[in-house]
């Protein structure tokens, strides 16, 4: 099965987020068709495979989230600790800028 390539996949809707979505839809489909060689629908697999199958696409997704919330909280982290010091550092600098001042009144 191919794709209508009349179709505009970036102006189904007016949400780009809804049309990103359909796009990598699409995409994966393409990829299935190009693998298996055959629709979801023709997939003729028994239902307990079906239901194996998305148990261990949901546990590739768990661990996918976890890997990125990680990333997310080390740079809240790093971002806290940059802006703790640069606080420092401005404060440091404003010091040294008034004591320069004073000295030289």
């Amino acid at each position: 099965m191919t794709v209508n390539p009349d179709v505009e996949l970036n102006d189904l809707t007016d949400d780009p987020i809804v049309n990103q979505v359909v796009d990598l839809i699409v995409k994966r489909h393409i990829q299935g068709m190009e693998k298996f060689g055959k629709t979801m629908a023709d997939n003729e697999r028994p239902i307990n495979e079906w239901v194996d199958e998305t148990i261990e696409e949901l546990l590739d997704a768990i661990h996918y989230l976890v890997k990125t919330k990680t990333i997310f909280d080390k740079f809240k982290a790093d971002n806290k600790r940059l802006k703790a010091a640069l606080e420092v550092l401005e404060k440091g600098s404003f010091k040294n800028e008034e004591t320069k001042t004073e000295s030289s009144s």
